[in-house]
């Protein structure tokens, strides 16, 4: 026998049987107004069924979900792009950085001084000595030198208080005093030079025994 349910209702000629279901039907409740629920001993299962959505509800749900994933595929290509950018803006750098670093080399290039030495001498009664600093470059400006090594052996190298221009074919002559005789002195020295750009060079010289040798040339 199938179980049922009988709904008692109040009226006023006393409590009446409103209606006979089967407990698989579906009983729809308005609670809004109930102050209290009484159920008997045995289980009483209420099942609630949720209020549908209305079409607009629906669309609503439907456009949202749209613009989200719209708005992720925008985001997505944004960023694709701001890297795009970078990798060519970075090429674009590089390029640059090299084009300014050819143009650098081709003006130094173009006028640098190349220092040499036709020749030294020395007066050995005097005990006093010169190096001749020729160019075959361009025009160079001498500023002043450095005693690497012999120092003890040397009285004194002339230090000019002005640059001196060393022209193009033409030169200079650096004159110094020796303690003992020049042909027996040994010493090293640092010059320093700049270019008409500003360029600035190093060059270490040789004196020994009256021969002069240029070791090295360093651009800074």
């Amino acid at each position: 026998m199938q179980d049922k349910i009988i709904i008692l209702k109040n009226t006023k000629n006393g409590i009446v049987k409103d209606t006979i279901v089967s407990v698989q039907d579906t009983i729809r409740l308005n609670l809004e107004n109930l102050v209290k629920l009484q159920k008997p001993d045995e289980d009483l299962v209420v099942h609630t069924i949720a209020e549908p959505l209305s079409g607009i509800e629906l669309f609503g749900i439907w456009v949202g979900a749209i613009l989200a994933i719209v708005t992720i595929i925008y985001t997505l290509i944004q960023l694709n792009k701001l890297l795009k950018n970078d990798n060519e803006l970075q090429s674009q750098i590089n390029e640059l950085v090299k084009l300014n670093n050819l143009f650098e080399r081709r003006l130094r290039m173009s006028v640098k001084p190349r220092l040499w030495s036709n020749g030294s001498g020395m007066n050995r009664i005097k005990q006093d000595f010169y190096i001749q600093f020729d160019n075959r470059g361009q025009i160079a400006y001498y500023t002043g030198c450095e005693i690497l090594e012999g120092e003890e052996n040397i009285s004194k190298i002339e230090n000019w208080n002005q640059d001196i221009p060393i022209l193009t074919n033409d030169y200079i002559r650096l004159p110094g005093i020796s303690k003992i005789d020049p042909q027996a002195l040994y010493f090293r020295i640092k010059i320093f030079y700049y270019d008409m750009e500003k360029y600035e060079y190093e060059t270490v010289i040789e004196w020994n025994k009256g021969k002069v040798r240029f070791l090295e040339t360093i651009e800074l």
